[in-house]
């Protein structure tokens, strides 16, 4: 298990919107928050992130484009 914190979801949020275009909740992109932590350590690895939830509010989405 890995905490992370809300600017890394928040960051990992603008990633998953900008990269990938997939819109997540703050609690749904936490998966892809840890994984990013984690930097390269799981490289040449498969790895599975179940990211879940569109049900963000407008100012939260408006923090994450902008961090």
């Amino acid at each position: 298990m890995q905490l992370v914190s809300d600017e890394q979801m928040l960051r990992a949020i603008s990633r998953l919107l900008l990269e990938e275009h997939v819109l997540a909740e703050p609690a749904g992109a936490a998966a892809t928050a840890a994984f990013l932590a984690t930097g390269t350590s799981l490289a040449g690895k498969s790895v599975v992130l179940l990211v879940t939830g569109a049900n963000i509010p407008p100012e939260v989405l408006r923090r994450a484009v902008s961090a």
